[in-house]
């Protein structure tokens, strides 16, 4: 395993994976306060969130990275009546609610209608938000771009050859947060091993009113939550598939929660001889093998404290498509790369209106390429790569009808690219064309930020006001400030919210 990295840091992942979500901490009793198992349904249409979850034996559950916005509880128990209520998550501070059930009666009939979680009063620009069941329920797709059509469904979104998106149309601004860390290189399966959809609990695409906490690639950015199932005792999940081109698929997920912790691994793996967009109708020579792994532990240490640690690594190997010439000549192009990254996690809650998280990402990336004698009209090689660390702290404050939040991270990286070639065929390139080439060169990026970030809501009406700081070192040395502003109003009698954002982007080059 090239670049294995030493997972020495200790920092944190946040409680929540990405920015404006929060927890709810749900606690069940009877009439005389004792605590019950019992089964209780989550929905909220608008952000298509919906999940019935198990509270443990001592009435207790914790439902993680809930979207802001309006949720229908229903908590269910064999005996008892049937409860339901609204409740509004909109803060990142952790919700505790208690619900007591009474005995049912004789007959009991409970009427429960979800239309009040259809709209969030309170959401300032447009989110594109994709549920457990909507990534369960996708259409088949080729190994690799599971995750990449999925976001090429929403609006503002535009696929080129091999897999590349364009957000709005802005070329390689696509960000993705994966598990609360932000991944800026190209995803696109030509460049980066995949994320399998199977492995995903939910994904939110934002195109527009963007975050403070949010910067450097913004055309858009896809927020990822991978699964972590906090039931009890062992459970797990497993899924083929197969299709032409000789393609199969696979992914297994195991998970054991015990007490307060929860430990999963999965790992997927796939081949197909259709991997790239091919260049003629033959799709010569476009086979390509991929695997992941991913192990993630989990421990709510207290009430206040939450330690977390999420290890992944990545691979894909396939072969570059040939054109009509080249297969006639017998060219064979292989290219392969590997991802392995590290994540350790911690996060304090200070007080009932004081949440302080921090993070830490270390990563190493490669990409190789080799051609055979045989390749025309260049016979080239490449050798690149880039090793990452990521920090980043951040405090978030509840206040009346404020949510705060303010932070500072810092990105260190360090790239890295051997290229050679030599011409093949010297008749086909300008006589001035250098017969053989060789580069061989490194350089260290530096990058640091700063926001602060104010959510307001008063009666109808909600603004989102932030302020970022950016400092960007690798080919240029510029920093800039970039507002962000975003501001909605709901009539509640009609159900309409209006709302419209300005983004200022300080975006690095690709």
């Amino acid at each position: 395993m090239k670049g294995l990295l030493l997972l020495s840091l200790f920092s944190a992942v946040p409680l929540l994976a990405q920015s404006s979500t929060g927890e709810l901490r749900l606690k069940v009793t009877d009439p005389m306060g004792l605590r019950m198992q019992s089964s209780v349904e989550i929905t909220s249409l608008a952000n298509q969130y919906h999940q019935t979850l198990l509270t443990d034996a001592a009435g207790r559950l914790v439902a993680k990275d809930l979207r802001f916005g309006m949720y229908r509880i229903e908590v269910r128990h064999q005996g008892f009546a049937p409860l339901s209520e609204l409740l509004e998550v909109r803060t990142a501070i952790p919700f505790e609610h208690h619900v007591t059930l009474s005995l049912a009666g004789m007959s009991t009939a409970v009427v429960v209608s979800d239309t009040e979680t259809l709209i969030d009063p309170h959401r300032t620009g447009t989110i594109n938000h994709l549920d457990s069941d909507t990534l369960r329920h996708r259409s088949a797709s080729l190994p690799g771009r599971s995750l990449i059509n999925l976001v090429n469904s929403q609006p503002g979104w535009l696929l080129e050859a091999n897999g590349v998106l364009h957000p709005r149309g802005s070329e390689y601004q696509t960000q993705y947060v994966i598990d609360g860390i932000p991944l800026t290189d190209n995803r696109s399966p030509a460049f980066a091993p995949g994320f399998d959809a199977d492995g995903v609990q939910s994904m939110t695409v934002l195109t527009a009113n963007f975050p403070a906490e949010y910067g450097r690639k913004l055309g858009g950015v896809i927020e990822v939550v991978t699964i972590r199932d906090s039931r009890q005792g062992f459970h797990g999940a497993a899924a083929v598939s197969g299709g032409s081109f000789s393609t199969a698929q696979g992914y297994l997920k195991m998970q054991y929660g015990w007490k307060r912790s929860l430990l999963g691994v999965s790992a997927d793996g796939g081949r197909t001889d259709r991997y790239l967009d091919p260049p003629v109708l033959e799709n010569f020579t476009n086979r390509a093998t991929m695997a992941n792994f991913a192990a993630h532990y989990e421990s709510d240490l207290t009430d206040k404290d939450r330690l977390g640690v999420i290890v992944r690594h990545g691979l894909s190997k396939f072969l570059v498509p040939n054109e009509q010439v080249q297969q006639a000549a017998g060219q064979r192009q292989d290219r392969d790369s590997h991802e392995t990254m590290g994540i350790l996690s911690y996060q304090h809650i200070f007080s009932p209106s004081v949440l302080g998280d921090f993070r830490a990402m270390a990563r190493d990336v490669s990409a190789n390429l080799r051609s055979n004698e045989l390749a025309t009209p260049v016979i080239a090689a490449q050798d690149r790569g880039f090793r990452e660390g990521y920090l980043k702290g951040s405090l978030t404050v509840h206040r009346g009808i404020h949510e705060l939040k303010a932070g500072v991270e810092a990105d260190f990286g360090s790239v890295r690219e051997n290229f050679d070639y030599v011409l093949a065929d010297p008749q086909l390139f300008d006589p001035s064309t250098l017969p053989a080439f060789s580069f061989s060169g490194r350089a260290h990026d530096r990058e640091q930020a700063a926001f602060v970030q104010d959510l307001m809501r008063l009666s109808g009406w909600t603004l989102s006001a932030g302020l970022r700081w950016d400092h960007y070192h690798l080919l240029v040395d510029k920093s800039a400030v970039s507002p962000r502003l975003g501001v909605s109003r709901f009539w509640r009698g009609a159900d309409l919210v209006l709302h419209a954002s300005y983004d200022r982007a300080f975006q690095t080059p690709a």
